[in-house]
């Protein structure tokens, strides 16, 4: 159950392994996510706020009476779940409440595996292993600012940012949520963790701070987790006991292996598996390691045709340009309003050779000259 037994039989859909990615990246239609434990949280939370169960799972191919432990999901079925849910529930507090739900439930069974890690550092590495097992929706890039981390949240699999539905902001919050009744099991503690969210201040200012804590900033440029580095290695309280677990005695000897696995055994069980990067984490990756190359170049990449690429990515709600764009721009604030570099510093990371071009290219991106970006 903990090593990924996801077949990457219909990963590609006219993606083939690149010369510098294997296997290929995972799409919207791929079925790669646990359904079972999701789908009863989902209910488990929709039905007495209002919701039928009929309703909820309708248009998602997922049938209740036929799941198990086995069955996977795509992301496409996963948000057309997700949006029944925002749709058909009352209250403002349903996507904490899911995360929540689905924390609880994570810390008896799926990642039992993680009392493996000694601290929190080596979880992280192991959930982001599993990533399609934990967070399959959203993607969380790193960066390093002085004394703490930045964790960005990225959409992974093209959920509805637009229109009326906003789907977006709903999942962006489960899974924050989710994180969140994770990090306090796995520390013994609650954690000086700091969210920035990129929308007004909502009139449920409330629920954020009951299910993420008191320290959220709204209005701000990026949806954001930060925390201190001396937190990463603070050794977990559970770190060398082993006895009395539930999870454990529940297993047979197969799965009990697979579930002490060791962190490292388990990331190299899971990456053979298949692919860690959605085809949207792609894109966004090579944008930023290779700008001076186009989408043709990564079409060729993949092994397919930019026309296949283009509809790809409309399957996802992104065009190139907009996907690049998104990534360039999260970069420029992450380098001048979160680092405070300087113009040369920036420019140079950004693969620009002279100052001109880039203070456009900030303008235009962010609507903010580099000098406005960090002042903020």
């Amino acid at each position: 159950m903990i090593a990924c037994s996801m077949a990457t039989q219909g990963l590609t859909q006219g993606l083939t392994q690149g010369p510098e990615l294997s296997p290929a990246p995972v799409t919207k239609s791929d079925k790669v996510i646990p359904a079972y434990h999701l789908v009863h949280a989902v209910l488990d939370v929709a039905i007495p706020r209002g919701a039928s169960k009929d309703k909820i799972l309708r248009g998602t191919g997922i049938f209740d009476d036929s799941l198990t432990m086995d069955t996977r999901i795509s992301a496409k079925q996963c948000i057309a779940l997700l949006s029944n849910v925002r749709s058909q529930c009352q209250g403002n507090d349903v996507s904490f409440l899911i995360g929540k739900s689905l924390g609880g439930v994570w810390l008896r069974e799926d990642i039992a595996n993680i009392k493996d890690s000694q601290n929190l550092e080596q979880a992280i590495e192991v959930l982001s292993a599993i990533r399609w097992e934990s967070v399959p929706l959203v993607s969380f890039k790193r960066f390093v600012l002085q004394d703490k981390y930045i964790w960005v949240l990225q959409d992974t699999m093209g959920c509805e940012k637009r229109g009326s539905h906003k789907l977006w902001p709903f999942i962006a919050q489960l899974y924050l949520s989710m994180l969140v009744a994770l990090l306090k099991q796995w520390t013994g503690t609650r954690l000086p963790l700091g969210f920035t969210i990129d929308s007004d201040r909502p009139r449920n200012v409330q629920d954020f701070e009951t299910y993420l804590g008191l320290r959220v900033t709204f209005n701000a440029p990026l949806m954001s987790i930060t925390l201190p580095k001396s937190c990463m290695t603070i050794p977990f309280p559970f770190a060398d006991d082993k006895t009395g677990d539930a999870f454990g005695e529940a297993l047979g000897e197969t799965e009990r292996g697979l579930a002490y696995q060791q962190p490292q055994t388990l990331l190299q069980t899971s990456r053979e598996a298949t692919s860690n990067l959605s085809l949207l984490d792609y894109v966004r990756s090579k944008t930023l390691r290779e700008p001076q190359k186009g989408l043709a170049d990564l079409a060729e990449s993949l092994g397919c045709s930019t026309a296949t690429l283009k509809r790809k990515l409309s399957d996802h709600n992104y065009t190139y340009r907009g996907l690049s764009e998104e990534a360039r721009r999260q970069q420029a604030i992450v380098l001048l309003a979160l680092r405070k570099l300087n113009n040369e510093q920036s420019a140079s990371q950004m693969a620009f050779s002279d100052l001109p071009n880039f203070r456009r290219a900030i303008k235009r991106l962010t609507g903010l000259t580099p000098s406005e970006l960090r002042a903020r």
